[in-house]
C-alpha cells in the first residue's frame, strides 16, 4: 500500500520548478506520488520536480506515470471519489472535456488576479483563510497554521512580475502572529508605499523588524495601518499611543500617516532621535525639537521642611561611600530593601540637538554594554517577566553585591548646581512598606535625585535620575549604629545619556500659555497663492465640528478644511493629500486632480 501523499514538499517542489523557490526540496518522490525522505539522488529530485510542474508535458508514458502536483495540492481529486468524473464536474459532460486541473502556480496566479485592483494599484490580501480558490486548491495562506514556509515569497515574487504598478497591499484580518511571511516583501515590492496590517495578533513593535532591514525594508513605505493589533490596544489601553507612535516611526522614517493619523514634523523628528547610536547626523535640524512655552515657572529643588534636616546629611554620605567603597553601604539598606536599575539609552533631544555626545570629551568612550550585561529593569524595553524579576535584588547584602558590579563613579559632590533634589515626608498607610518581616514605620521619606556622574575608566560624563524610599533608622538597628540617619526601604537608579543640568535651572524655559510647537506650521506656499480659506459658516455640514487631528497646527487644520470642502475629500484623506505634498496647498490641488482623472482614488476616499 503507498504510504501517504505529503503536499506541502511537492508543492515546494511546484514553486521551484517555477523558478518561485530556490531551496531545494529534502524530500524525494515516488512513482506512487508519496513522499518517501531523501532517498534519490540531487539530479533525480529536479527531474521529478521538473516532471510534476508540468504533468501533461511531452514525455514518456512511464515519466507521465509520475507525479501529478495537481492531484496532491487538492484534495478533490480523482482517487478521492468513487463515482465517473462526467457525474463529478459541474453540468455533467464527458470525461474528455474536462480540463487538467491547475497547478499550485496557476492557482496563485489567478488568486492573486482576483484579488488585484489596477485602478488603486491595491492588492487586497484581506482575510485570505476564507478564500474559495485557496481552500478549493487545499493551499493555506501564509502565516495559518500548517502553511508552507516559502508560499509568502511565492506570492511576493508573482506580485512584482504580475502588478508592476502595485502600490498599495492589505494583509488585514488574517491572525497573523508573526511578520515572518513577510520577509522577502520588501526584496521583491520595494516600491510598496501603503500597507494595512489592521485587525491581526501581532503583539510588539519588534515584530516590524522583519519590514525595517537596510538591504530588503520598505523603505518607501508612507502609511502603515496597525489598528486592531495587541501592539496598538496595550499602547492605548496604557496611555503610551505617544511612545508607541515613536517606536513604530523610528524603524520607518518615511512614513507620513500612522494608524491614520498624519505624522508631524515633530513627531517625526523625535521618532529619529530614537533609531540608535548608527545615526551619524545628530544636530538641531536632525531633532527638529522646537521649544514650547511651559505652563509653570520652573522651580528649585522642593524639600519638605521635617526633611530639610535629614536629606542633606543622608544623601552627602551615600554617594560618598558610593563613590569611595561600597561595602560600607551595606548598614544603610534595610533587611527588606528592594534595588533595582533602568537602562535608558535613548539621548534626550535637546541634548542631542546640541550635540554633547560629539563635542564633549570623553563621552564616545561611554558604552552601555556592561550595563546590559548586568540586567536592566527597564519595564518599556523589556517584555520578559521573569528577567524582570530576577534583576530586583533583595536585601543589604544582595543589593549591595550588585552595587560592586557597577562601573566605578566620581559623583562632582562639590557642586550643588550639578543635582536637584525633591523630597517629602509620605504617610506608609497605603504603602505598607516595611523595614524588616515585622517592622512597619508610621512615615517614610520619599527622595528623588537629578544629577550627574563621571564614569570610570573613561571619565566621561553620564545623568542618572535616583529615587530613595527611607524609613527613620531605629535607635538599635545597625544604621543608627554607623551613623545612618534613615534606613533605605526601595532604591531605584536610572542611568542616560549626559544632559545639562540646565533642565531643571529656574527661567530656563520660557513660561505663558502652551502653545503649539512653531515648527509644524506649515510653510508658506510658493508660486500662485492658495485661495483664502471659506469661512466655518461656509464648510459643509459634516466638516464644521471637525476635529483637528492630534499633531495638527491650526494653520494646517484650516487648510485640510478647505481642501476637504473644494474636494469632497473625507478629512483624514485631505490631510494625507496635504502632508504627502509638503503642506502646499496649490500643489495639494493639483496632485488631486491628476489622481482623480486616472481615477486612481478610491471610493471611500470621498464623502456623499
Amino acid at each position: 500500500m503507498p504510504k501517504r501523499t505529503q503536499r506541502e514538499p511537492l508543492v515546494a517542489g511546484a514553486l521551484r520548478s517555477a523558478g518561485l523557490i530556490d531551496k531545494e526540496s529534502s524530500m524525494s518522490i515516488d512513482d506512487d506520488g508519496s513522499a518517501s525522505g531523501p532517498q534519490l539522488k540531487r539530479g533525480q529530485r529536479r527531474r521529478l520536480a521538473r516532471e510534476a510542474a508540468d504533468p501533461v508535458g511531452k514525455r514518456p508514458a512511464a515519466a507521465r506515470r509520475g507525479v501529478n502536483i495537481n492531484n496532491l495540492a487538492r484534495p478533490a481529486n480523482q482517487r478521492a471519489s468513487n463515482k465517473p468524473l462526467a457525474e463529478r464536474v459541474a453540468g455533467g459532460g464527458a470525461a474528455a472535456d474536462v480540463k487538467p486541473q491547475t497547478n499550485v502556480v496557476q492557482t496563485l496566479r489567478t488568486f492573486l488576479q482576483q484579488r488585484y485592483d489596477a485602478a488603486a494599484g491595491l492588492l487586497n490580501l484581506e482575510n485570505m483563510q476564507q478564500d474559495a480558490v485557496l481552500s478549493e486548491a487545499n493551499i493555506k495562506p501564509p502565516g495559518a497554521p500548517g502553511a508552507h514556509k516559502d508560499l509568502g515569497t511565492a506570492i511576493w515574487k508573482l506580485s512584482s512580475e504580475m502588478f508592476p504598478n502595485l502600490t498599495t497591499l492589505s494583509l488585514a484580518n488574517n491572525a497573523l502572529t508573526s511578520l515572518q511571511p513577510l520577509t522577502t516583501l520588501g526584496q521583491y515590492l520595494p516600491k510598496l508605499a501603503n500597507l494595512s496590517l489592521e485587525r491581526n495578533e501581532l503583539r510588539w513593535v519588534r515584530d516590524l523588524d522583519v519590514l525595517a532591514s537596510k538591504r530588503h525594508g520598505l523603505h518607501a513605505l508612507t502609511e502603515l495601518l496597525l489598528v486592531g493589533n495587541p501592539m496598538e490596544q496595550s499602547a492605548v489601553d496604557a496611555g503610551n499611543t505617544d511612545g508607541y507612535r515613536r517606536d513604530v516611526l523610528a524603524k520607518f522614517p518615511s512614513l507620513r500617516i500612522l494608524d491614520r493619523r498624519p505624522v508631524s514634523d515633530v513627531e517625526h523628528g523625535f521618532s529619529q532621535l530614537f533609531r540608535g547610536r548608527s545615526a551619524k547626523k545628530a544636530g538641531p535640524e536632525a531633532a527638529q525639537v522646537p521649544l514650547r512655552n511651559f505652563p509653570l515657572q520652573l522651580k528649585a529643588g522642593f524639600v519638605d521642611g521635617d526633611a530639610a534636616q535629614v536629606v542633606p546629611e543622608f544623601l552627602s554620605s551615600f554617594f560618598a561611600r558610593y563613590d569611595q567603597d561600597r561595602a560600607q553601604l551595606a548598614p544603610v539598606y534595610s533587611a527588606n530593601a528592594r534595588f533595582s536599575f533602568a537602562l535608558n539609552s535613548s539621548p534626550p533631544p535637546r541634548a542631542r540637538a546640541e550635540r554633547l555626545m560629539h563635542t564633549m570629551p570623553h563621552q564616545k568612550e561611554l558604552v552601555f554594554d556592561r550595563y546590559i550585561d548586568l540586567g536592566s529593569r527597564n519595564i518599556l524595553r523589556s517584555h520578559n517577566t521573569k528577567a524582570l524579576l530576577r534583576n530586583l535584588h533583595h536585601g543589604a547584602s544582595a543589593i549591595v553585591a550588585f552595587l560592586q558590579r557597577l562601573p566605578k563613579t566620581t559623583h562632582p559632590l562639590h557642586d550643588a548646581s550639578r543635582f536637584v533634589v525633591d523630597a517629602w515626608v509620605l504617610p506608609n498607610v497605603d504603602v505598607h512598606a516595611y523595614t524588616a518581616a515585622n517592622e512597619r514605620p508610621d512615615a517614610l521619606l520619599y527622595i528623588t535625585v537629578h544629577g550627574e556622574f563621571a564614569e570610570a575608566p573613561s571619565q566621561g560624563l553620564r545623568s542618572f535620575d535616583r529615587t530613595f524610599v527611607v524609613a527613620p533608622a531605629a535607635p538599635t538597628s545597625e544604621a543608627a549604629q554607623n551613623g545612618w540617619p534613615c534606613t533605605i526601604v526601595s532604591d531605584m537608579l536610572t542611568i542616560r545619556h549626559y544632559s545639562k543640568p540646565t533642565a531643571w535651572q529656574p527661567d530656563t524655559l520660557p513660561v505663558g500659555p502652551v502653545d503649539a510647537p512653531q515648527a509644524s506650521a506649515p510653510p508658506p506656499a510658493t508660486g500662485a497663492p492658495a485661495p483664502a480659506p471659506p469661512p466655518l459658516s461656509a464648510l459643509p455640514p459634516h466638516l464644521q465640528a471637525q476635529e483637528p487631528l492630534a499633531g495638527l497646527a491650526p494653520e494646517q487644520h484650516t487648510l485640510a478644511l478647505q481642501l476637504a470642502a473644494q474636494t469632497r475629500l473625507a478629512y483624514p484623506y485631505a490631510v494625507q493629500c496635504l502632508v504627502e505634498n509638503a503642506w502646499d496647498y496649490a500643489q495639494a490641488l493639483a496632485a488631486f486632480a491628476a489622481l482623480q482623472a486616472s481615477q486612481a482614488i478610491p471610493a471611500e476616499a470621498f464623502v456623499l
